[in-house]
C-alpha cells in the first residue's frame, strides 16, 4: 500500500482543529517582545540613550511616566498570565450566566502537560492582548515633527538664594515649585515646539539650548540646583534677546562685497527676528530692569511663592573704619532691616574670632539689643500707575572695639540671636579686619630725587614695598627679567628708560616716565611742541581729586599719536588724561592684557637731575602719585577686605618681598584656599596676569588663603536688602513692560492610562465574578 501523503497544515480542517491558535499565540508573544525590551531598558536606565538612537534613526521616542516597580509588576504580567495555564485546577462544571462567555474557556484549563493547554483559548488571547495593549500604551509613543517647525520658548528659572525659601505647596521650596512649574510648561508644548532653558541668579547661564527634545529640556530643569546668590536678571534677558532678536542677520555677511567701505556700515540682508514665547519664573526679587527692549520676545512672568510671605529680619549691611584715636581701634557697623509686619525686639550678637589650627575660635563676644519698627506700606499712585512702596523698619548698632592691629586678620561674625525667620541666609554676617596688602613696586631710575622723596616716605612705605634698581639693570635675570615676568611686582616705574622688547615687559602695570612701552621706540617720537594743556581736571580713577591740571608747565616732552589709523598698534579710545590742544596727549593709559601701561611723554628731570616741570611743586602731584600707587598697585588698607556676594570672584594678590639675586623668591606659586564651611582646601594656580583667581565662593562664610610666607582671609556675604524682601512679587518691570504674574499653562492629560485601566479592571472583574460564581 502506497505511503499517505501527510494531511495540509493550513486546511480547513486543520484551522478548525486549532492550529491557528498557537500560531497566533506565538505571533503575540513575539510582538510582546519588544514592548518588554523596552520597558526593561527603562528599568535598567537606559531610556535616554535608547530614545537618542531612536530619534535620530527613527523619528521616535518614548517615555514611561510610571514607577519602577509598577513597571516592573507590568513586565511580569504576561508571564503570570501564561503560568496560570500550566497550574493544574480542580474544577466542577457549574452552568451560571457568565459562564456562556467563557464556556469553550473552562474546557481549556483542564490542563497536565505544556502542550494540552495550547487550544483554541479565547480568554487567553483576550488577556494577552490587553496587557500588549498596556504595555506598548504606557510606553506613549511619540511621532517628533521636522525641526523648527512649531514655536520657539524659552524657560528662565530663578535659583537665587530667596528660591530656598519653603513655603509653596506641601512644604516645598519655592525653586521646586518653580522647577514644577517650568516641567509643566515644557508639557504644554507640541513635539515641534523648539525649547531653551535659562537659569538664573547673579548671572546667568543657558543649561540647555534650543531643541525639540522635551527629554533634554527636562533634565535640564530638573538639575538646576539651588545657590546663594543674589538675583539680576539683567543677562539672562540678554541672553534670551540675542538670540531671538539678533544684532545682525546670518546671511549679511555672505553677501557683503569684499571691498565694502568699512566707514559706511550697513545692512545688505536684514535681520530677522525669532518670535519667542519667555516664561520667567521666580519669585520677582530682582530690581526693575530699565531701557531693556523685548522686540521678538513675550515675556510671560509665574510669581512663585506665597503672596503674603514677609517674616523675615535681616542683616544688610556689615562694615569697619578705624578709629581716629589709634589704628588698633575699630569701629564695626551692621544695619539690620525688619520686613515683617510687626515690631521686632532682638539682639546682636557680635563674635571677635580667630584662626588657630584651621579652626576659628571665638576670642570674645559682645552682645547689643535692637529695636526695629515694623515695614510699612505707602498707598498706590493709580494716576502714576505706580504700586505700592515698602519701607522695612530699619535699625543700626555700632561695636567698638579694642586691640586689633593691621595685620591681625580678625574675623567679625555677627549674628541675630533669639530669631526665627522664613530666611536664615541673611541672619548672620562675617566680615575679616585689621587686613592691609602692600604694593609691591620696582622703580628703575638713574637717579630721580622727585620719586624718591614720595616712595621713601613712612606713609608710602606703610602700604608698598619699594625697591631700586638702575637702567643698566633691566637685563640682568635676578634683579628684574626673571622676577619680572614672574609676577613678583604690582608696578613696575621705569624713568626714562624701557624694556629692552616686548618679552621683558613686566607682568605687572607700568608707568613709564619720559619714555614708551614696546613695540615703540623712544628714539622714534618726534618732539612736542605744543606744551599746553587744556584739560583742568580728569574723571579717570588714577586723576581723582586732581585738580588745576591746565597750570602745569613742562619741557622736553615728545608726542606720540594716538590714531589707531595712524599707528595700528594702539587700541581705540584710549583714556587722554593729560590733553594738549591738539587732541595729543601727554598723559594716557594704554591698555595691556590685564594691566595697564601709563604713559607720561615729559621728564620730571633730566639727565642732570635738573627739574623739567613745576608739576612736583603742585598739591596735585603727590595725589597723583598716591592714585598711581593705590590704582597700579594694588593697595588695599582699608580696615576690612572687601565684601564679596556668593558667585563673585576674588582676586588674590599675596604679599611677597623680592631678594635682590635670589629669583626663587620672585612670585608664589600657587595658594591654598580654606573653606570652613566646607571644610576642604582648594588649589589655586597663577593666571596668565599672574594674579590668584578664586571662583569657589559659592557658600556664605569665610575663607582662608595661605601661601609661603603669608596668609589672608575674606568674607562672602549674602548683604542684599532686594535679596532680604523675601515677599513675592506680583508685577515686575522690564523695560517699558509692566507684567503681572499670570497662570502656568495647563497641560494636556493623556486619555490611553485610564481607557487602559478600565479595560483591567473590566477583565479583572469578569474573571473574579467567574469565579466566584463557579466556586461560590
Amino acid at each position: 500500500m502506497p505511503p499517505r501523503r501527510p494531511a495540509p497544515l493550513f486546511t480547513p480542517q486543520a484551522v478548525r482543529k486549532g492550529v491557528w491558535f498557537p500560531l497566533l499565540l506565538s505571533f503575540m508573544l513575539l510582538l510582546a517582545v519588544p514592548g518588554m525590551i523596552f520597558l526593561a531598558l527603562s528599568l535598567l536606565g537606559k531610556e535616554t540613550a535608547v530614545n537618542g538612537w531612536m530619534r535620530e534613526h527613527l523619528g521616535l521616542s518614548y517615555h514611561i511616566p510610571i514607577p519602577w516597580w509598577a513597571g516592573l509588576i507590568l513586565l511580569l504580567t504576561p508571564f503570570l498570565i501564561l503560568l496560570l495555564y500550566f497550574l493544574k485546577m480542580k474544577r466542577k462544571p457549574l452552568q451560571v450566566p457568565s459562564t456562556f462567555l467563557w464556556k469553550k474557556s473552562i474546557e481549556d484549563l483542564h490542563v497536565n502537560s505544556l502542550f494540552q493547554w495550547m487550544r483554541d483559548n479565547v480568554l487567553l488571547l483576550m488577556q494577552l492582548l490587553i496587557v500588549l495593549l498596556l504595555i506598548y500604551g504606557v510606553m506613549a509613543f511619540q511621532v517628533y515633527a521636522g525641526q523648527g517647525t512649531g514655536r520657539h520658548y524659552i524657560l528662565l528659572v530663578d535659583n537665587s538664594a530667596s528660591m530656598s525659601i519653603a513655603d509653596a505647596e506641601d512644604g516645598a521650596t519655592r525653586l521646586e515649585a518653580a522647577k514644577k512649574a517650568a516641567l509643566h510648561e515644557i508639557g504644554a508644548h507640541g513635539d515641534g515646539d523648539v525649547g531653551m532653558v535659562i537659569e538664573f541668579n547673579s548671572n546667568a547661564s543657558i543649561r540647555q539650548p534650543y531643541t525639540i527634545d522635551r527629554d533634554k529640556l527636562r533634565r535640564a530643569v530638573e538639575n538646576i540646583e539651588p545657590t546663594q546668590r543674589a538675583t539680576h536678571i539683567e543677562e539672562a534677558l540678554n541672553l534670551a534677546d540675542s538670540l531671538a532678536n539678533p544684532l545682525r542677520s546670518t546671511d549679511d555677511m555672505a553677501v557683503r562685497p569684499d571691498n565694502a567701505d568699512p566707514t559706511k556700515a550697513r545692512s545688505y540682508v536684514p535681520t530677522e527676528g525669532v518670535a519667542a514665547e519667555v516664561h520667567l519664573f521666580s519669585d520677582g526679587r530682582f530690581p526693575d530692569v530699565a531701557g531693556f527692549a523685548a522686540g521678538s520676545l513675550d515675556i510671560n512672568y509665574h510669581r512663585i511663592g506665597a503672596a503674603d510671605d514677609s517674616d523675615n529680619v535681616g542683616i544688610v549691611a556689615l562694615n569697619a573704619r578705624r578709629d581716629d584715636k589709634g589704628t588698633s581701634n575699630l569701629q564695626v557697623f551692621v544695619r539690620v532691616l525688619n520686613f515683617r509686619n510687626t515690631d521686632v525686639q532682638t539682639q546682636v550678637k557680635l563674635d571677635e574670632m580667630d584662626w588657630k589650627d584651621g579652626e576659628l575660635k571665638v576670642v570674645d563676644s559682645h552682645i547689643k539689643p535692637l529695636s526695629l519698627k515694623a515695614l510699612t506700606v505707602g498707598a498706590v499712585d493709580a494716576d502714576k500707575k505706580e504700586t505700592s512702596t515698602r519701607t522695612p523698619g530699619e535699625g543700626s548698632l555700632t561695636f567698638a572695639l579694642n586691640n586689633i592691629d593691621d595685620g591681625s586678620n580678625r574675623v567679625l561674625h555677627a549674628i541675630l540671636i533669639d530669631l526665627k525667620d522664613a530666611f536664615p541666609l541673611d541672619n548672620d554676617a562675617w566680615l575679616v579686619v585689621g587686613v592691609v596688602r602692600k604694593a609691591r613696586v620696582l622703580i628703575v631710575t638713574d637717579g630721580n630725587e622727585i620719586l624718591h622723596d614720595f616712595f621713601d616716605l613712612d606713609a608710602t612705605q606703610k602700604v608698598a614695598i619699594v625697591s631700586y634698581i638702575t637702567s643698566a639693570d633691566l637685563k640682568d635675570q635676578a634683579k628684574y627679567l626673571r622676577p619680572a615676568r614672574a609676577g613678583a611686582f604690582d608696578l613696575v616705574i621705569f624713568d626714562r628708560c624701557a624694556p629692552e622688547n616686548e618679552e621683558a615687559t613686566p607682568l605687572a602695570n607700568a608707568y613709564y616716565i619720559d619714555d614708551v612701552p614696546p613695540p615703540w621706540k623712544r628714539g622714534d617720537m618726534p618732539e612736542l611742541k605744543e606744551a599746553q594743556i587744556r584739560n583742568s581736571t580728569s574723571k579717570h580713577p588714577l586723576m581723582a581729586h586732581l585738580t588745576g591740571l591746565d597750570e602745569i608747565a613742562f619741557s622736553d616732552a615728545f608726542r606720540f599719536e594716538l590714531d589707531p589709523d595712524k599707528n595700528p598698534n594702539v587700541p581705540a579710545r584710549v583714556p587722554k588724561l593729560m590733553e594738549t590742544e591738539r587732541a595729543g596727549a601727554v598723559l594716557f593709559a594704554l591698555p595691556r592684557r590685564s594691566f595697564t601701561d601709563l604713559v607720561q611723554t615729559f621728564p620730571l628731570v633730566n639727565a642732570k637731575g635738573q627739574w623739567t616741570s613745576n608739576w612736583n611743586l603742585k598739591l596735585s602731584f603727590p595725589l597723583f602719585l598716591r592714585n598711581v600707587l593705590y590704582q597700579l598697585g594694588n593697595v588695599s588698607d582699608a580696615a576690612a577686605e572687601e565684601n564679596l556676594q556668593p558667585g563673585q570672584i576674588k582676586t588674590l594678590r599675596p604679599d611677597v618681598i623680592v631678594k635682590d639675586g635670589d629669583p626663587a623668591d620672585a612670585g608664589v606659586k600657587e595658594i591654598k584656599v580654606w573653606d570652613a564651611a566646607k571644610k576642604v582646601s582648594h588649589t589655586v594656580q597663577p593666571g596668565a596676569s599672574k594674579d590668584f583667581l578664586y571662583k569657589d565662593t559659592e557658600d556664605i562664610g569665610v575663607y582662608l588663603a595661605t601661601w609661603e610666607g603669608g596668609r589672608r582671609g575674606f568674607a562672602v556675604n549674602l548683604l542684599d536688602a532686594d535679596e532680604s524682601d523675601i515677599r513675592p512679587r506680583d508685577e515686575v518691570k522690564i523695560g517699558d513692560q509692566v507684567l503681572a504674574s499670570g497662570p502656568t499653562r495647563g497641560q494636556p492629560s493623556d486619555l490611553w492610562p485610564w481607557a487602559a485601566l478600565a479595560a483591567l479592571v473590566l477583565l479583572v472583574v469578569e474573571w473574579a465574578l467567574y469565579h466566584f460564581r463557579v466556586f461560590g
